[in-house]
């Protein structure tokens, strides 16, 4: 019995310690994440995510306008209706702060708590601050890029929308063309 409790005892004392120790490893990444500018990077993401849908929005429905020159009121109140249903449906529906801790877990996962420390080190030294800084810059320049390029929520949303465009436009020819 006695050696039981001393188990129980040594596994509590083990399982604190290592609950203290990933408090400490997670607070460090916070603070990693801090130095590096991730919350702005990430947020300026998803700003520009948004803005690239309220680019491709407007040319499309304004060319479906277009394409059906005489549209009755309510077809246009529904294109209006289906534009902001796209315009809702193409926004990240993740938060800034979601993906600072995601990159904490996976970043977290490759570098023991003494490698962080080392780490933070040399971010807190000057050329660790330029470091930090070139890399806010690179990742903005990189962000424009990859959202140029490589967007797939606002494909799906955009597949979606055109889709809804041309059924609400097909109806209204029929509408038409039963008179």
């Amino acid at each position: 019995m006695i050696v039981f409790r001393f188990a129980v005892i040594l596994l509590l004392l083990t399982a604190s310690y290592a609950f203290a120790d990933e408090a400490s490893k997670a607070a460090k990444l916070k603070e990693l994440a801090k130095i590096q500018g991730l919350h702005e990077i990430i947020e300026q993401q998803r700003s520009y995510s948004h803005e690239q849908v309220k680019l491709i929005a407007p040319k499309m429905l304004q060319e479906a306008k277009t394409q059906f020159p005489g549209l009755k009121k309510a077809t246009l109140v529904a294109l209006d209706n289906a534009y902001q249903k796209f315009l809702n449906a193409a926004k990240p529906v993740w938060t800034t702060e979601e993906a600072v801790n995601a990159w904490s877990v996976y970043y977290g996962l490759h570098v023991t708590e003494d490698e962080l420390d080392n780490i933070l080190a040399f971010y807190r030294s000057p050329i660790g601050q330029k470091d930090a800084e070139a890399a806010k810059i690179a990742m903005q320049q990189w962000a424009i890029f990859f959202m140029e390029n490589n967007n797939v929520t606002v494909e799906k949303a955009t597949q979606t929308y055109i889709s809804e465009l041309r059924a609400i436009i097909k109806a209204e020819v029929k509408k038409r063309n039963r008179k």
